[in-house]
């Protein structure tokens, strides 16, 4: 007598968990973090004042007053980008009762504003128009991003360790922060890749340490106590791999023409459908205050 199994019917209810999983890296610590002011044109542009040296200022008792040029304040600036992300849900999908959620429409909402969030991300740290990308009809414009303004403190080695596929070590971190500060900067973050704050890590692994009776070790770097003062540590997976920067959150800010908003496009389909649309750039007051090391072992 053959033995009726699970690979002869066709009546067994489908085994679907009502938990969905999003995979994938959405965090924006650039985006979220930096502080964000208003744009009021396509080309935003700002200005910075770069102070004299200091100098030897003695005078002579009586003498007369003398008076040289003044340096005029320097003009940056960088265009906007347009974000957009559609999604369209069908009314039928609409009406049925999906797994992992309440609403369809809703989860695609969502997704879809994590993930502008990550593009956002990319292109200010990644951009890398000469001075942005002005666009024109058919060509979108792009923005100059973090690693493409930081040009004055650039590491690429620090004394006989230098070029391409370097750890990076402590004297040569130490170098790039003393830069730095020697440009009137006060960095206090440490943003790299994921790789990059592994290998910061393993920077301390003479201090590191068991806790909680044996059954924690640790081994990580939140901050790093400098001889210039403390930089909180972070991870960006939108930053190269071979790369570590060292920023001072100030100096930089998200200027937005037309912040991120969600917008129920017309229906012109049995569907519904909508679009998160944003545009803004990014303002490097003072990248002389900043630096990056490049090329470092992946």
């Amino acid at each position: 007598m053959a033995v009726y199994q699970t690979y002869d019917t066709k009546t067994n209810h489908e085994d679907l968990t009502d938990v969905l999983t999003k995979i994938g890296d959405m965090t924006t610590p650039v985006y979220s973090k930096l502080r964000k002011v208003s744009a009021k044109n396509t080309l935003h542009e700002w200005s910075t004042y770069e102070h004299d040296s200091a100098a030897v200022n003695a005078q002579i008792e009586g003498a007369t007053y003398e008076y040289g040029a003044l340096t005029a304040p320097s003009r940056l600036t960088n265009y906007t980008q347009i974000f957009r992300k559609t999604f369209q849900v069908s009314n039928t999908q609409q009406a049925v009762d999906p797994a992992g959620m309440e609403d369809e429409y809703a989860f695609r909402v969502q997704v879809a504003l994590e993930a502008i969030g990550r593009d956002i991300e990319k292109a200010l740290v990644n951009g890398t128009g000469a001075s942005g990308t002005s666009g024109a009809s058919g060509t979108a414009r792009k923005l100059k991003g973090i690693l493409a303004f930081i040009t004055t403190n650039v590491s690429t080695g620090y004394g006989s360790a230098t070029g391409s596929g370097r750890n990076i070590s402590e004297g040569e971190l130490n170098k790039l922060i003393q830069d730095c500060y020697s440009n009137g900067g006060r960095p206090e973050w440490l943003l790299g890749s994921y790789t990059q704050v592994n290998k910061l890590a393993q920077l301390m692994s003479g201090t590191r340490s068991y806790n909680d009776g044996n059954k924690e070790f640790t081994s990580s770097m939140l901050v790093y106590s400098s001889p210039f003062g403390r930089l909180a540590v972070e991870g960006d997976s939108q930053i190269p791999d071979d790369t570590l920067t060292v920023l001072q959150k100030d100096m930089w800010a998200v200027a937005q023409l037309r912040p991120v908003k969600k917008i129920d496009t017309p229906e012109t389909a049995d569907a519904k459908n909508g679009v998160l649309i944003g545009e803004l750039t990014l303002e490097a007051r003072a990248e002389a205050m900043n630096g990056k090391a490049t090329g470092l072992a992946v």
